[in-house]
This record gives structure tokens, C-alpha cells and sequence, in this order.
């Protein structure tokens, strides 16, 4: 029996990626609610991995830009000819569970004022996967995504289309951590981001050339993110907001390294205490 067609756009950025797509677009194919459509944004691969796409053009609509623009401008440029009134991203050495799509098409229904829902994943490498979750109950709050200990997998977002084209899609000018700048203007306009603590993405963390890889790097564009939002920050946790985030990045850049890690933990100790701002109201309401 042939699955039913839902209003749902998959978004997939790709670059260099053959070893992985072929099970990130299977995982796609195989959903037991068949999306709309499917892009694939080839964001200025080598031409051999360009071609490895030409075996998908009948399944999938092919994106070629004309330079590497980088993950969020990748997704946008899917966003913007995207035909959905929902979309999903998933990046292209990952892989949906079967029944993603229908569980989050679901739950958007059930909760016409959710803008965005997400997902808990398995932690997908060499060794058995395991469960991971980084957000708590009830809708996640400007506050929380402040914060080092909440995040949202990019490869579990399905959010409204034309909500998240009002909002400007993500920020172009990150080419690492625009995921937690998007979250952060989601929940600081209001918008509802929504978690459903089922496992429904296998998310690599093989030891490939992940973005997460390059630790300092990272580290700096959080820098960057974080003095980006630096009104924000303020107004909710004072002058203590940047440091801290500042330090619970910083130790994660530095966790293998001994003496460092070390003196880093001591810090965290002594210093990292977020508090909210008397006064402080949140734009994000806890509703129904």
C-alpha cells in the first residue's frame, strides 16, 4: 500500500557528502507519511559528488548553487522554493526513523499555535546508539535557549513554512551554530518550539568531518552568536549571561585536554549560575 502524501517539503543540504546520502534520502523515501517533495541543496560540491545526485533527479528536485554558501544559506535557499506548508530539514549524513514525518505532522495538527517541533535522537557511530536529549517539558523558552543545555537537532526540525520565511530563515552570516541562532530568534519573537521525546532521527556522530569537529572554531562563532544576541543576554540574565554561556562553551572545546579541562571544570563551579533578571517576562507563553 502506498503511503499517503502529506504538505510536507524535505529540505536536504548537501556537500561532499555520497558516502552518507544515500541513507539520509532511503530514510526519506521509506517514511510511512511520503513527504510533498524533496530538495536536495547540492551547495557547491566537487562535480563527482554533484553527479552521484544525478541517480536521484527523478525522486528528488536538485538545487545547484553556483558557490559553497554554507549550511544556513543552503537551507534557505531550499526554503525559499520549497512548495509545503511544512518543512523538514535533514542534513545529508543523517537518517529519519520511519515513522518521523507522521508523528511531527501529527503533533504540528494537534497544536495549530506549535511553530516548530522537534525531536529526541540516537546518537548514531561505531558503537550502539543511545538516546539523547537536550530540552525539557512544555514549550522551550528564550531562557533555556540562552543556554548551553538546550538545543534543537536540526535534522529533527519540522516548522511551518510561512512562519519561518516571515522570520528570515537562518542568519547566512553563520556558517557554524546557526542553529542556535535560529532557536534564539524563534523563542525571543514568541514563536512556540515544541519537543516530543521520542526518538525519531538517527543523528552521526562518527568521527567524519563534522562541523563539531573543529572545536575552536566553533568556539568563536558562539562568541560571535552570543554578542550578536548580547541585548538579549542582558535583559534576561544580566551581565552574568555571555560569561557563563562563554565558560560551558569553552569547556567543551577544551574536555580532552587535561590541565585545561581541569581548570575549566573549577571555573564552571565557581562562576556558572545563570539568573534570570528581576522583572524579566518571557515571550514565550506556556499555553495549552
Amino acid at each position: 500500500m502506498t503511503p499517503p502524501t502529506s504538505d510536507v517539503s524535505v529540505i536536504i543540504p548537501y556537500y561532499n557528502r555520497e558516502r552518507y546520502v544515500d541513507e539520509a534520502i532511503r530514510s526519506v523515501l521509506a517514511q510511512t507519511l511520503k513527504p510533498l517533495e524533496i530538495i536536495i541543496v547540492n551547495d557547491c560540491s566537487r562535480e563527482s559528488s554533484r553527479r552521484y545526485l544525478d541517480r536521484y533527479a527523478e525522486v528528488c528536485k536538485i538545487i545547484d548553487l553556483p558557490a559553497n554558501v554554507g549550511l544556513a544559506a543552503a537551507r534557505n535557499a531550499g526554503i525559499r522554493v520549497a512548495r509545503g506548508q511544512f518543512i523538514a530539514l535533514l542534513d545529508d549524513d543523517d537518517i529519519w526513523l520511519p515513522r518521523k514525518l507522521e508523528v511531527q505532522r501529527r503533533f504540528m495538527e494537534e497544536h495549530p499555535d506549535c511553530f516548530l517541533v522537534h525531536s529526541a535522537v540516537w546518537l548514531h557511530s561505531h558503537k550502539p546508539d543511545e538516546f539523547y536529549i537536550r530540552f525539557g517539558p512544555g514549550p522551550m523558552t528564550l531562557a533555556q535557549a540562552l543556554t548551553n543545555g538546550y538545543w534543537v537537532v536540526p535534522s529533527t526540525m519540522m516548522f511551518r513554512a510561512q512562519a519561518v520565511r516571515s522570520l528570515g530563515g537562518f542568519d547566512s552570516a553563520f556558517r557554524q551554530c546557526e542553529d542556535r541562532d535560529f532557536v534564539i530568534r524563534c523563542c525571543a519573537a514568541g514563536h512556540r518550539i515544541e519537543g516530543i521525546r521520542e526518538p525519531l532521527v538517527r543523528f552521526r556522530r562518527e568521527s567524519h568531518d563534522r562541523l563539531t569537529r573543529h572545536k575552536v572554531r566553533v568556539l568563536y562563532t558562539d562568541l560571535k552568536m552570543c554578542w550578536k544576541h548580547r541585548v538579549t543576554y542582558l535583559r534576561v540574565y544580566g551581565m552574568r549571561g555571555i560569561p557563563n554561556f562563554a565558560l560551558e562553551k569553552l569547556h567543551a572545546a577544551v574536555c580532552e585536554t587535561r590541565y585545561l579541562d581541569g581548570g575549566v571544570r573549577l571555573l564552571l563551579r565557581l562562576f556558572v549560575r545563570y539568573r534570570i533578571q528581576d522583572g524579566y517576562q518571557e515571550p514565550v507563553t506556556s499555553g495549552t
